[in-house]
């Protein structure tokens, strides 16, 4: 699926610009692993996806039950959260529930299908 596509659904869904998450490609987010020190890389796919392969260092909560793991599993709203899915739709979505539960420092990167590194 085209990215701009999928930008113009996550603004149907109501993703404005300065809405509390910010959107970086899979290359920049390979640049940004290496520098950054304090994150959390987060993989929406679901578990038997993630399981397939997923960047190093993920974690997984499935967009599908992120509103109930959210506030378990990402206690920290200021912490910087790197979002991924397969092609991006999953990872906008969750991005901007995570946005409207007051996180302040999400960056959604799009699909693993555009990631060029090593998978575990």
């Amino acid at each position: 699926m085209n990215r701009d596509f999928m930008m113009m659904l996550g603004n149907m869904f109501g993703r404005k610009d300065n809405q509390g998450f910010s959107q970086s490609s899979m290359q920049e987010l390979a640049q940004r692993l290496q520098t950054e020190k304090d994150f959390i890389l987060l993989d929406v796919r679901t578990h038997e996806e993630f399981n397939e392969g997923h960047i190093p260092g993920a974690i997984c909560i499935p967009n599908e039950t992120i509103a109930s793991q959210a506030v378990s599993q990402l206690p920290n709203k200021e912490q910087l959260i790197f979002v991924y899915c397969h092609s991006g739709m999953r990872s906008m979505m969750s991005a901007n529930f995570l946005a409207s539960q007051g996180y302040t420092n999400v960056v959604e990167c799009g699909g693993i299908m555009d990631w060029h590194g090593n998978l575990e």
